[in-house]
């Protein structure tokens, strides 16, 4: 027998397919039931035999046993909790970061062969969530500025006026023409940013011209959140250049209604070139609907394989044990977007969530892509609170596309190799002027990335510590899923 769930989510179909140990199942998604170990099965109800364990130690030892996808599949997890205990101090814990009372937990974690599998000690967990529910911000007036020819001399037009920015709150708006600032004609965008910079609090009087109209405006140097998707035009073919896939930005929504936006925006459009170089990845929720906006009603975007936890009930007892679950990701609707003929911007470090956009992109509509090969981070971690406010970032998710094909280590080829990214942006205006409309053939890499081997770490997790969450995600090239 087996129980399949299904859930809406941001124009996304959840499919989850369960298999429980000892039923027969009507699936070919059935889960894969582990063989039976000491580590990978816990008595409901019973209470540790080694009562001498620390409880995050025994905590982050059940996270690990249920939920790392690699736990038992390569025998990383040992059987007996006792060969962490007490461990020896080492000089580096991997990536985790610990202080002296969790050095434990961190030398149980280090011991794992992936290393994007993780653990923050309490002195460190709430600095993560912190960076994790901010957006980042920044100290400006919040305006892309960008020199246009006018004639027989240049200007400097409002490209992009950010929401809620303090040029947005002056009154600045898209498409103005910058004439003045503090009565002084800018000769250059350098020359611009000179007098553009000053101190938070400070006012800048600007004059702008729209249309026919002159208009006198002051500028209040403050902070501003930053979007997480840009819009640009280039010989007349939009760009939409996401940074990252985060669920808080400038947008209630994140970057995925951020993103509509710019559907919106561009409507009308062709074809239209999307931008994911250097894009690190982040909330799956967030690429997932982005995806499905792209794609026609039944596509599906991708299917992840699981760990999860599952329980028989045998001679009286529960017994718990890790199993891995199909999911499978589709679109539930057309997509705005769907219409469209895309080109897509590639670099060695788009990754995992940027990933998932690109494999549902070449696979389901034959997106050309150019630049660089990808990543190739087809694995995705689990966010889990511990018993001590600690946090483990533990992989748990693998990822393939509708025909069963994984880009894990080996990223998504370019259709068109290039190196310079003036040469890349070059080629993608062409491929999206070109009335053939070229098709994606390169399909998956050929080789290694190298990108997954465990590396050491300094010492100091102070030193090691990443300062912002787009640090973060480039730490983990990250997709992220909070399991609860």
């Amino acid at each position: 027998m087996s129980i399949k769930m299904k859930k809406n989510l941001l124009g996304i179909s959840l499919i989850s397919a369960l298999a429980f140990v000892g039923c027969s199942s009507d699936s070919d998604n059935e889960g894969i039931i582990l063989p039976s170990t000491t580590a990978g099965e816990q008595v409901a109800g019973s209470s540790s035999s080694q009562n001498q364990i620390p409880d995050e130690l025994e905590y982050n030892y059940e996270l690990l046993n249920f939920y790392y996808f690699y736990a038992h599949l390569d025998n990383e997890l040992s059987e007996d909790i006792q060969d962490y205990y007490n461990s020896p101090f080492q000089d580096s814990y991997g990536y985790s970061a610990c202080t002296i009372r969790y050095t434990d937990v961190c030398y149980m974690y280090s011991k794992m062969q992936d290393r994007f599998t993780r653990y923050y000690d309490p002195n460190y967990a709430s600095r993560v969530y912190a960076m994790l529910n901010e957006s980042e911000s920044a100290v400006g007036i919040g305006a892309e500025i960008d020199s246009v020819a006018a004639g027989d001399q240049g200007a400097l037009v409002f490209s992009q006026v950010y929401p809620k920015s303090p040029a947005e709150k002056a009154g600045v708006k898209a498409n103005d023409t910058l004439l003045t600032v503090e009565n002084t004609v800018p000769g250059s965008t350098k020359a611009l940013e000179t007098l553009l910079t000053g101190k938070e609090g400070d006012s800048v009087a600007v004059e702008v011209k729209r249309g026919q109209d002159t208009l006198a405006m002051k500028i209040e140097i403050a902070q501003y959140q930053v979007p997480t998707v840009f819009v640009s035009y280039k010989d007349s073919i939009p760009v939409i250049h996401i940074t990252e896939f985060t669920s808080k930005t400038v947008n209630d929504s994140g970057t995925y209604a951020e993103f509509k936006e710019a559907l919106r925006a561009t409507e009308g459009a062709k074809a239209t070139i999307i931008d994911l170089r250097d894009n690190p990845g982040g909330d799956v929720d967030q690429c997932n609907s982005i995806s499905a906006e792209l794609l026609s009603n039944g596509d599906t975007v991708i299917i992840d394989i699981e760990t999860n936890v599952d329980s028989t009930f045998k001679n009286g007892k529960f017994n718990y044990v890790q199993v891995f679950d199909t999911v499978t990701y589709t679109a539930t609707r057309d997509g705005i977007g769907k219409d469209r003929y895309y080109v897509f911007l590639s670099s060695d470090t788009s990754a995992s969530c940027a990933e998932v956009l690109l494999s549902a992109m070449t696979v389901n509509r034959k997106s050309p892509v150019v630049g660089l090969n990808s990543y190739g981070k087809g694995i995705g971690q689990y966010l889990l609170p511990t018993v001590k406010n600690g946090l483990a970032l533990i992989t748990g998710l693998r990822s393939m596309d509708k025909n069963g094909d994984v880009y894990h280590t080996f990223g998504i080829a370019p259709d068109f190799e290039i190196e310079d990214p003036d040469e890349q942006l070059a080629k993608a205006v062409e491929l999206a002027k070109d009335p053939f409309k070229i098709e994606h053939t390169a399909g998956y890499g050929k080789e290694n990335t190298g990108n997954f081997l465990k590396k050491a770490r300094p010492a100091s997790s102070e030193g090691f510590f990443p300062k912002n969450r787009k640090e973060f995600y480039k730490s983990l090239n990250g997709a992220l899923r909070n399991k609860k």
